[in-house]
């Protein structure tokens, strides 16, 4: 009787420590449910306003120092807003590597809804929404890009103001150390 109630407890203890091992790999298993900000989807939208709306728009060059204005037409607006949705971090071999933080800033009264990754390889090194006190509407995106080529590497500093304008403010470091800087900021439906 003694035997068999020592072999029933070491079944029992066997099946026990088989069940605790399930549980990790459906952990490992699960799928990613965080939902980020659609930001290439939110500019897209903007996009596909402009394309339809006879705004008259223009485009302000500052390359090292020296200004320069001129209107443009809106495939030339279309191929310069691509530069905030040519990456899409919300892809899932991308998603994985950025972390969300959202911070309400009661000095403004806005929240800011910010996506960072530790990884310097990715081109994109940071987002931030910042959204109205409704947390809803937003007011301005800026991404941080990073970009390595074989004989530079490039800062990107990117704004977008909602319905209005863009901004994309470039620093080029070439292998010798010389910089030169680029801002180019493009007006739709400029408010006062």
């Amino acid at each position: 009787m003694k035997k068999g109630f020592l072999l029933l407890i070491a079944i029992a203890a066997f099946v026990g420590c088989k069940q605790k091992e399930n549980p990790s790999k459906q952990v490992e298993q699960t799928k990613d449910t965080t939902q980020f900000f659609q930001v290439s989807q939110y500019i897209q939208q903007q996009i596909e306003d402009v394309k339809k709306t006879p705004y008259y728009i223009y485009k302000i060059d500052i390359k090292n120092g020296i200004k320069d204005s001129m209107p443009i037409n809106t495939p030339l607006y279309v191929q310069l807003a691509g530069q905030f949705i040519t990456t899409d971090i919300n892809k899932p071999d991308l998603k994985k590597y950025y972390i969300e933080n959202i911070f309400y800033d009661q000095t403004t009264k806005t929240f800011t809804i910010s996506y960072t990754t530790s990884n310097k390889e990715l081109e994109i090194q940071n987002i931030e929404i910042l959204l109205q006190e409704d947390g809803q509407t937003v007011k301005r995106i800026f991404i941080r890009k990073f970009l390595t080529y074989p004989d530079s590497s490039v800062i990107e500093q990117l704004s977008w103001k909602v319905s209005e304008s863009f901004q994309i403010n470039r620093l080029v470091q070439t292998q010798d150390k010389k910089e030169n800087s680029r801002q180019t900021i493009v007006v739709w439906n400029e408010k006062s």
